[in-house]
């Protein structure tokens, strides 16, 4: 039965006739017991037909409003299922969709067959997605929809197409393991979720309340992705009728979006093949080198579906940036746009210093990306370093717009082109690549007790690097540690005496040691020298002795209290500071080489920590004659004959570094 819209006016149109008429069948027996022609019976008999007319519309509209609300609360609890809001206030309107809403919450059996048919004839994601929307909608209040495929590398939700009130935002992700719909979908159950914390699938705010409800889609054992429906109303319930369907409706679904995806797998897998073939055929072959490495570079985006790409050639010697090939949208950009804090700041300098690639799934919680100006923003990085031996020759960094793009099977690939890269600068004998043998040589045995950068720094000047390891006298000073104690320590092995104790020692004190620019010379797993002075003399070299030893007293005292910890054992240090003169020169024996380090300077501080009291540092007056007295506090001792025969000299104690 058709039922006409109504409101208030037309309510009031047939109440208002009847109250009226009400009121003139009153006035007319008002007239047989007073004067028919009084202005105030009349008056009278409209105004109480007005009152009567208005109760009528009043009762009347209660009335349906009341009908409203049975009908919807009785659909409600025989569906057991909540309808969607009303968008009239009309009740006559409300009725007549309650009606409407009841009849499509029962499914009916030609739904599936012919979602079936659309399904076969969708040719894409998107049709596939509107299919089964618009199917489900006809029966319970959907209002949107997104599908979410599983990416596997990367192990996340990604939306990939959108339907009705959905939205497609490249930038959410969902983890697998780490959001609630990444758990749903790997558990195999379906989720409901308020549109508040899934405001990312929804193209603007509603005004009406939606729930979001996942289904997972599996094929087998593979997880597919999952089905967001967006419901109207809050917290939104449906029927075992409507759960039924949607589960009938998702295994269609996944039928069909099994075959797409699967393909989609293999097409990247084959484009990835065929990417490394170039890379074997005709990157390799190519004559010139920065064309040769910009399509290497190319392809590298290409496997990783990368927006940007970087490949930095740098001078291992100095390391500084020698050529920058950049890739943008697979345009190429202008080398000037490298600038040195990409090596000392950034991702490609950290990898160079961890010798391992890296990957940053957000650039927003990570500083070691550095944006490059008139590039668009960036939310994901993969850096892979370039090595020939232990020689660094550059940085392959990748970068995307979209969160979380990369995988560790991405880093795998990546590292295979970098390979390629390197075997390509080698192939073109790329300057700097090949290092002469009596370099590599001086190099490798300074690496020993020099730090990376006083290396660098002779390398960059070849004169000086070789005069470091020839037979030389110099004028150094000298600081002698040794730690007290250790043949207390009693149930470790000889392994857990050099795991807990010696190691420790040495890293810490080593990297004290660099940092002041001295040389490290380890004697023993207990003692070891700091050289100041070598490969060439410095000003300084006697302040910053006395500074190191004091920062190394600083980080034994520290230490002791993790061998205390360990062992039991209360191990203390004693140390001898002197200037002198000292021999050093490289000995080459069995195809290895080794600096050999002799002289007054070691042998006399080595006799003021035999000599000093338990965390002691003793100061032979030599020491004295290049430093300031005011950035030191030294205490004067009873002179000491260092050697026997000798006469005594003058010895301080250290008692206090007032610079740094």
């Amino acid at each position: 039965m058709y039922l006409p819209r109504s409101n208030l006016r037309r309510i009031l149109a047939l109440t208002l006739p009847g109250g009226i008429s009400l009121g003139v069948l009153l006035y007319a027996l008002v007239t047989q017991l007073s004067d028919p022609t009084s202005p105030l019976t009349v008056a009278l008999a409209l105004l109480f037909g007005g009152v009567i007319g208005i109760a009528l519309s009043v009762t009347a509209w209660l009335s349906l409003r009341y009908a409203l609300e049975e009908a919807r609360r009785h659909a409600v609890r025989l569906l057991n299922a909540d309808l969607p809001p009303l968008d009239d206030r009309d009740p006559l309107v409300g009725l007549r969709q309650t009606v409407t809403d009841a009849i499509s919450a029962v499914p009916r059996a030609e739904t599936i067959a012919g979602l079936a048919e659309r399904l076969r004839d969708a040719g894409n994601y998107a049709a596939l997605l509107a299919a089964v929307a618009e199917s489900l909608a006809e029966h319970l209040p959907a209002r949107g929809a997104v599908l979410l495929l599983h990416d596997a590398e990367r192990g996340v939700l990604t939306p990939t197409v959108a339907w009705g009130v959905g939205n497609v935002d490249r930038t959410v992700t969902f983890d697998i393991n780490g959001s609630a719909i990444g758990r749903a979908v790997r558990e195999r159950r379906s989720v409901t979720l308020p549109h508040v914390q899934m405001r990312g699938l929804l193209a603007a705010s509603a005004p009406i309340a939606l729930t979001v409800i996942s289904w997972p889609l599996w094929a087998q054992d593979v997880p597919l992705g999952a089905l967001c429906l967006i419901i109207a109303g809050a917290d939104a319930r449906l029927n075992e009728s409507q759960q039924h369907l949607i589960e009938q409706a998702t295994a269609l679904l996944t039928v069909t979006l099994q075959t797409q995806v699967y393909r989609q797998w293999v097409d990247r897998e084959q484009r990835r093949l065929a990417a490394f073939d170039q890379v074997m055929n005709n990157v390799a072959e190519q004559p010139d080198l920065e064309r040769a490495l910009a399509h290497l570079l190319r392809i590298a985006a290409e496997v990783t579906d990368s927006n940007h790409g970087t490949l930095l050639l740098i001078d291992p010697d100095t390391m500084t940036i020698k050529t920058r090939i950049t890739l943008s949208g697979g345009d190429m950009l202008p080398r000037n746009l490298a600038t040195a804090p990409i090596l000392k700041l950034g991702l490609a300098g950290w990898t160079l210093r961890a010798r391992r690639g890296a990957i940053i799934d957000d650039v927003e919680r990570d500083t070691r990306w550095i944006p490059t100006p008139g590039l668009e923003l960036m939310r994901s990085a993969l850096a892979m370093p370039l090595f020939h031996g232990d020689r660094p020759l550059g940085v392959l960094t990748l970068a995307d717009p979209t969160p979380s793009r990369y995988s560790q099977r991405s880093l795998a690939l990546v590292a295979a082109l970098a390979a390629h890269a390197v075997a390509i600068l080698v192939r073109h004998r790329y300057e700097g690549l090949i290092e002469p043998l009596e370099q590599a040589q001086a190099r490798q045995v300074l690496s020993l007790y020099l730090g990376p950068e006083m290396i660098r720094e002779l390398v960059a000047q070849r004169a000086m690097l070789m005069q470091a390891v020839r037979p030389q006298t110099l004028m150094v000073t000298v600081v002698y540690v040794c730690l007290r104690g250790i043949e207390r320590v009693s149930g470790l092995t000889a392994h857990q005496l050099i795991e807990q104790i010696a190691a420790p020692l040495h890293a810490e004190c080593r990297a004290v040691v660099y940092g002041r620019q001295g040389a490290y010379v380890a004697s023993n797993e207990q003692s070891f020298c700091a050289v100041f002075g070598f490969p060439r003399p410095r000003f300084d070299d006697a302040a910053r002795a006395l500074q190191t030893a004091w920062q190394l007293q600083e980080t034994i005292a520290r230490l002791r209290l993790q061998w205390c910890q360990q062992t039991g054992a209360e191990l203390t240090m004693a140390a001898g500071v002197t200037t002198g003169q000292l021999a050093v020169g490289m000995v080459e024996h069995d195809h290895s080489a080794m600096l050999i380090w002799t002289g007054a300077a070691m042998r006399d501080a080595r006799r003021l920590a035999q000599l000093a009291r338990s965390d002691e540092i003793m100061v032979a007056d030599s020491v004295l004659k290049t430093i300031q007295p005011a950035q030191f506090s030294l205490e004067p001792l009873t002179p000491v004959s260092l050697h026997n025969g000798d006469e005594p000299v003058s010895v301080y104690r250290l008692a206090a570094c007032v610079t740094k």
